[in-house]
């Protein structure tokens, strides 16, 4: 397996599942951004390391192939567990609850000062 079977496999892969699209690796993996757990940037960082040295005829002897088929293994495990309406739940659901809070502690303060001033 070549580094560009690798690259590309990973680039689908974040394109399928994450619905990143970017013209390079680097790009997909800025625009994912946080999303992604430390160890798979991490990994996803080798990978375009290793793609710029195989760039080079004399620097493309310095890639480990192996720990690039590793990388490539630990970010496609990875994408197989993100599920997308999930986040989006989850992310609706925190928006919902941190509104419900903050008009909870408006009732309450607005609750106290109509007690404070004698008009409850």
């Amino acid at each position: 397996m070549t580094l560009d079977t690798i690259v590309a496999d990973v680039r689908e892969g974040l394109a399928a599942r994450l619905r990143v699209r970017g013209k390079t690796l680097a790009v997909q993996m800025r625009k994912a951004g946080r999303r992604l757990p430390r160890h798979i940037r991490r990994d996803l960082t080798y990978l375009i390391e290793a793609q710029q040295l195989d760039a080079h005829p004399k620097r493309a002897a310095q890639v480990d192939m192996g720990r690039a088929t590793k990388a490539r293994r630990s970010v496609l495990a990875y994408l197989e567990t993100v599920d997308l309406a999930a986040e989006r739940w989850t992310m609706i659901l925190g928006v919902v609850a941190s509104i419900a809070f903050a008009m909870l502690v408006t009732g309450i303060i607005l609750l106290f000062v109509l007690v404070q001033r004698g008009f409850v």
